[in-house]
């Protein structure tokens, strides 16, 4: 007797991610399942009711396409490696755009069973050292504002 296959939610280990760089194609795919699944079963808990269907199958088109164009610059990121900087920098960007957007899709089954909290959520950063420069510059600015405030030359104050 052979084991039941694992379900696309618990194919890949439980991992958390940090930055965009981090998606892999399982992570789209699990992403995937979980909405497909609830979307399935919306559609069919609506069926004959045309507004419900409209709503259900917009989201749908919605889903697949930004998992359609999330697949393709993840195939596109592992195919060139060596791609120059602007056009890598690009495909990064628009990876964590379209990966944003489905977890905005789906948060609102965040209280739902098979939910990764640890991987679908919004990633701000596309790597260590983009958080790294963000920071500095957070930190930077406000060590600028605590020196304007500390000599009176702060929002407001004459010049």
């Amino acid at each position: 007797m052979t084991e039941p296959a694992e379900s696309a939610e618990s194919a890949e280990p439980e991992r958390t991610l940090h930055y965009a760089d981090d998606i892999s194609a399982a992570d789209v795919d699990a992403l995937a399942a979980f909405i497909d699944d609830r979307l399935k079963a919306l559609a069919t808990r609506h069926r004959g009711q045309l507004e419900e269907q409209r709503a259900t199958l917009g989201l749908v088109n919605v889903t697949h396409h930004l998992m359609s164009s999330l697949r393709h610059h993840l195939e596109q990121r592992s195919a060139r490696p060596d791609e120059a900087s602007t056009e890598s920098f690009d495909r990064r960007l628009d990876i964590q755009r379209d990966w944003n957007l489905l977890c905005e899709a789906v948060s609102p089954w965040r209280d739902a069973e098979g939910y990764d909290s640890a991987r679908w959520h919004h990633l701000q950063h596309l790597d260590a050292a983009a958080r790294a420069r963000h920071e500095a510059l957070a930190a930077g600015a406000d060590s600028e504002t605590a020196a304007e405030n500390a000599t009176g030359r702060g929002q407001g104050a004459p010049a």
